[in-house]
């Protein structure tokens, strides 16, 4: 099966060994094997069944870039994350089982979240920039150190020995009862390996789609929609695109709002707002969705009305492979404030794609085209992140104002069309450029890790630092690269964090740079 843009390949069993097929591959869409725009696509909930063979056809390729997540599968076939000569920039995977290798050579980042690795990399190697193992467990006769923090011997690999707090993304099934279900996975915390066994789906609810769902299908106005869910109906949006007149408002806690083959929520030309706002309630999860900035909003999403005091500790809300993009769609201006804003507490953000469009139909991209300040401002308090990719805005790309926030790896590039240095300074004009990761000053504790910040910058550009954040002993970060990917002199990073580590600037092409552990 060959699995192009904005397509989703889900199977309907309780667990991913009840459906099957032989072969997935993702095939490039550019020359050479390049896959650095395989983007917009997913598999979950299924095995992948053949042969353990390197062989290139016979190997599950799943050689993506960004938002493309690979979960809940399991494969008897080597799993490789690259064309053989290729080079890709993704990439995510979580929940899942490969019994064979799995991994790649070109990839610059991967971020692999509590799975199970048999064989380990097998005959593959990290050999670009960002590699990161969360929660994840070896088979036995994997080399366990290899699986080692190696930053600080100059290596790329991060390890972290367990997710702090997670729920899996809810997924569709098909009962035995004949009744299309969600199951919506159980909370866990400080947690390794995979969420479910080879006869148990693991812990969590499961929810009648017909009796507790609305399903949305193209046509159906936001309006409607908003019925449904004052009524305390769930949102299951089937594949379609959907400009809506006004914001989904969630309002009930725990409630479910997931899309399947990248359904499309558009803020209409009659909505200033945002296509989903939340109210500061408990347990919430939008997930499988993609947003597309086609008229001015405000924002895309939003999370809580205000900053709070509330807390949902006990029951956070899950964001979750969302993927936004503004411009390239249209011919026409769009201008987005901010992207994602989040301002309740205890958030869980699992797999951001956030991305001002660079290139697209033409009229629709440039830097007075489509414009926006920052791909996600985060108020709230207690925000957990896992793969956060964010790039290209015209301002601090992620933007961090509350505490007790945790970023576990970061993908940015910088916005490659800022006209002239003038046009880019921070600080009212003080500082060259923004960082890509802003910690308000105001901010008593912080933790950063795995970060992956790249300048990509047409004209002549300094930026000052990567990565800003106060000093201070709640803030922590661990293992902070940069690359320059730009052609030219006089482009680049200064600094990788807070003007320590020299970084690319007035360098050469592809020079990484890197902070193993600040302060």
């Amino acid at each position: 099966m060959k699995i192009p843009f904005y397509v989703q390949i889900a199977g309907l069993g309780k667990v991913p060994y009840d459906v099957a097929v032989s072969n997935i591959h993702t095939p490039p869409h550019l020359a050479d094997g390049n896959g650095t725009c395989t983007f917009w696509r997913s598999a979950e909930n299924l095995s992948v069944i053949g042969p353990e063979s390197y062989e290139e056809e016979e190997t599950f390729k799943w050689a993506v870039s960004q938002a493309a997540p690979l979960r809940r599968v399991y494969s008897t076939r080597v799993v490789r994350n690259q064309w053989a000569n290729g080079w890709v920039s993704g990439g995510y995977t979580a929940d899942c089982y490969f019994e064979a290798a799995a991994g790649s050579k070109n990839q610059q980042q991967w971020y692999t979240r509590n799975s199970f690795l048999n064989k380990g990399r097998g005959k593959f190697e990290e050999i670009k920039y960002n590699y990161c193992f969360q929660g994840v467990d070896l088979g036995p006769s994997v080399d366990k150190s290899t699986y080692q923090n190696n930053w600080a011997e100059g290596g790329n690999v991060t390890i972290i020995p367990t997710t702090p707090i997670i729920r899996e993304k809810p997924f569709v099934f098909f009962d035995h009862d004949g009744r299309y279900k969600v199951f919506r996975p159980a909370l866990k915390r400080n947690h390794a390996g995979i969420s479910y066994t080879r006869n148990n789906m693991g812990e969590g609810d499961s929810i009648d789609v017909e009796k507790d769902f609305y399903v949305v299908k193209p046509g159906v106005s936001a309006a409607e929609m908003n019925r449904q869910l004052r009524a305390g109906k769930h949102l299951l949006i089937t594949p379609g695109m959907y400009e809506l007149s006004e914001p989904l408002r969630v309002s009930k806690a725990n409630t479910i709002i997931l899309g399947l083959g990248l359904a499309t929520l558009i803020p209409g030309s009659a909505n200033p707002h945002t296509a989903i706002t939340v109210d500061d309630v408990s347990g919430v999860t939008v997930a499988s969705l993609m947003f597309d900035a086609h008229y001015s909003s405000h924002s895309l999403i939003q999370v809580g009305q205000e900053k709070s005091r509330l807390r949902h500790d006990l029951n956070p809300t899950l964001l979750a492979d969302l993927f936004l993009r503004i411009g390239g769609f249209r011919p026409d201006k769009v201008h987005v404030d901010q992207s994602v804003i989040i301002n309740s507490n205890d958030v869980i953000g699992d797999h951001f794609w956030i991305w001002r469009a660079d290139h697209g139909v033409r009229g629709s991209v440039g830097w007075d085209t489509n414009t926006t300040r920052n791909g996600l401002v985060v108020n709230g308090d207690y925000i957990t992140m896992y793969a956060l990719f964010n790039e290209h805005f015209q301002e601090y790309q992620t933007y961090w104002t509350g505490n007790y926030g945790r970023t576990y790896f970061f993908q940015c590039e910088s916005p490659y069309d800022a006209p002239n240095q003038s046009a880019y300074r921070s600080e009212q004009g003080k500082r060259d450029g923004f960082a890509a990761y802003k910690v308000a000053d105001t901010v008593q504790h912080h933790e950063g890790y795995a970060f992956g910040i790249y300048d990509v910058l047409v004209n002549p550009i300094r930026i000052e630092s990567s990565v800003e954040v106060p000093v201070k002993a709640g803030v922590k970060l661990k293992h902070i690269c940069n690359n320059s990917l730009s052609n030219g002199p006089n482009r680049g990073f200064g600094y990788v964090i807070n003007q320590v580590g020299k970084s690319t600037y007035n360098t050469w092409r592809d020079n990484r740079t890197y902070v193993v552990e600040f302060p």
